[in-house]
């Protein structure tokens, strides 16, 4: 099973709840991804989006990798259809 291991929660930066994670394979050639959600409360609108990230949880580029959504925010689900789970340890 490939795991998403959020390293850092609610980061700034991003329109949205951003977390950032350490994958156990790459996703594209990323390690590590941040996942944001924007949730448009209302609307048809909501968007949950994973891009390629630094160490600090800084976007290397806002391409939407492999996951991303349009109609849901939620981290979780995001991760699954690229294939990986969600791993939050306490």
């Amino acid at each position: 099973m490939l795991t998403a291991t959020r390293i850092g929660t609610d980061i700034g930066g991003y329109a949205g709840v951003a977390h950032h994670y350490r994958l156990s394979e790459p996703l594209d050639g990323h390690d590590l991804v941040v996942v944001f959600a924007v949730d448009m409360p209302g609307t048809q609108h909501d968007e949950t989006v994973i891009v390629g990230a630094r160490e600090d949880g800084s976007a290397h580029l806002m391409n939407r990798l492999p996951g991303s959504l349009v109609g849901w925010a939620d981290h979780g689900k995001a991760l699954r259809l690229a294939g990986y789970e969600e791993v939050i340890e306490r």
